[in-house]
């Protein structure tokens, strides 16, 4: 999984940096506003999943492949029925908006021409969600790693092409932008279908009973959906409210690399998030609690060294990738970093909240946070603030769910918090406490030697401080196994 992050992740940056010349900067500005399609259907299949995941996960830890079967068909049409309903909603809404409110100094009719596009692949993809958490339940990484880098490799032979080529480029790059959203549902369904055709053989499920079950946690999680993607794909719609594409272009580069920073974190809820429901399944809640801490702490350290470029030497950063600095995008970039540190400091929570399927409380209290922060930052914009300054309110509103999490989890699951507090939460915030003091050292070195001796003292400090005693065992055995 991390082999496939490297990859995307490089991929990627080229992939925006073609792009962007080849778009120019209004293009490319309305690319990230109304293209934002892609980034909620992004959100919404890395949360759906979860819930096919969820109950397959449940399931085989219950070793019923009946209810396997029951499971992934009922998943099955309750996603088929989102995609016709997003259909029928998103897009007459998505087109009024357009042509009402969207900023751009050409033609509008090719902003809602490129929004028709790009919900096409968003709906082919809605389908693909219970494949796509039955290969994460049987934990088959490999097929969605190998998948995704196929399609990030086209996506940057096709930007890198448009360079060159192509008269309507914005239609065409939305095109590939499109296949490449909606093509791999096919692939896994050859998958799953030819792997475990008895577990994802199509037939009607009559049990009303599991519909409900489903059907509820479904809609939670839904509504989790609608305000994380709300909230973050406001911040496009605000800024291009208040300023203008332009603005929106620095927005957009600034959410590629944190989008990557944050995949690479997401790798440990991954990997063990299923463990996790398969522990909570058979009941083992001490190898539940202690999967779950080791998730949040991961995740923490896993952001903060891939963050340190583009924290530390962001300016330097931009330049080597897109040959300039886009205003506020320094700005940008570093705050949405510090948002996902925040977010991800007790991300093992959600993983074990949702394995108990007990979510409503959860996603009720911490998602209306998320939509309160909307009409927060829309008066601090209106007020004159920067554009930076909507991600204050962001900032603020994660920190309050951090605490938010730890009473939900005690009321919902009768967890101490005390384990939690002890094995993750005090171990990154001394790391943390620990590094800082480097980055106010005023030292003359080239970015790159910077980068360097940050990377090592901050991995020494995870090492020696942030993990535990046979956490560092295990890697030195390892290592010493491999050295061999």
């Amino acid at each position: 999984m991390y082999a496939r992050l490297v990859i995307v992740a490089v991929a990627g940056l080229f992939t925006t940096r073609f792009a962007l010349n080849a778009l120019g900067i209004n293009d490319f500005g309305l690319f990230s506003v109304v293209g934002s399609i892609i980034s909620f259907a992004a959100i919404l299949n890395t949360i759906m999943v979860s819930t096919t995941t969820r109950f397959i996960a449940v399931a085989i830890g219950k070793g019923e492949e009946r209810a396997i079967n029951d499971i992934f068909n009922v998943n099955l049409l309750i996603h088929i029925v989102i995609a016709i309903l997003t259909m029928c909603v998103v897009v007459p809404v998505g087109s009024w908006y357009i042509e009402n409110y969207v900023n751009f100094d050409g033609d509008i009719t090719l902003a809602v021409k490129v929004f028709n596009i790009t919900i096409v692949g968003t709906i082919v993809s809605f389908i693909g969600v219970p494949y796509h958490g039955m290969l994460m339940a049987k934990e088959r990484f490999f097929v969605f790693c190998f998948t995704d880098v196929i399609f990030c490799l086209i996506k940057m032979l096709g930007a890198f092409l448009l360079q060159y080529y192509f008269l309507d480029k914005l239609t065409v790059y939305s095109l590939i932008i499109a296949l490449c959203t909606g093509a791999p549902t096919l692939i896994y369904m050859l998958y799953c279908h030819k792997t475990w055709p008895n577990m994802t053989k199509w037939r009607i499920v009559k049990e009303r009973k599991l519909y409900k079950e489903i059907a509820s946690f479904t809609g939670w999680m839904s509504y989790g959906v609608v305000a994380s993607i709300t909230e973050s794909q406001s911040r496009s719609l605000l800024v291009n409210t208040f300023f203008n594409t332009v603005m929106n272009a620095s927005l957009g580069v600034a959410n590629t690399i944190n989008g990557f920073i944050v995949m690479f974190s997401q790798n440990v809820t991954k990997s063990i998030a299923p463990q996790i429901t398969k522990s909570y399944a058979v009941g083992d809640h001490e190898r539940c609690k202690s999967l779950m801490a080791m998730s949040s702490k991961f995740s923490f350290f896993v952001i903060a060294i891939i963050s340190i470029p583009f924290l530390l030497i962001t300016e330097y950063v931009y330049t080597l990738w897109l040959g300039s600095v886009p205003e506020y995008a320094v700005m940008f970039v570093r705050l949405m970093i510090i948002q996902s540190l925040i977010c991800t400091f007790n991300a093992g929570i959600s993983d074990a909240i949702f394995a108990s399927g007990k979510v409503k409380l959860y996603q009720n209290v911490l998602n209306t946070n998320l939509l309160l922060s909307i009409p927060i930052a829309y008066l601090v914009l209106k007020s004159g603030a920067p554009a930076y300054s909507l991600f204050y309110v962001s900032i603020a509103a994660q920190t309050l769910n951090v605490f938010v999490r730890q009473v939900i989890m005690h009321k919902t699951l009768k967890y101490d918090n005390k384990f939690l507090i002890k094995k993750s939460y005090l171990p990154s915030i001394l790391v943390i406490v620990l590094f800082l003091p480097f980055t106010m050292l005023n030292i003359s070195w080239h970015p790159i030697i910077e980068v360097l001796v940050a990377e090592l003292y901050l991995c020494a400090l995870i090492f020696f401080v942030g993990l535990s005693k046979s956490e560092r065992d295990t890697i030195i055995n390892k290592v010493a196994r491999y050295a061999k």
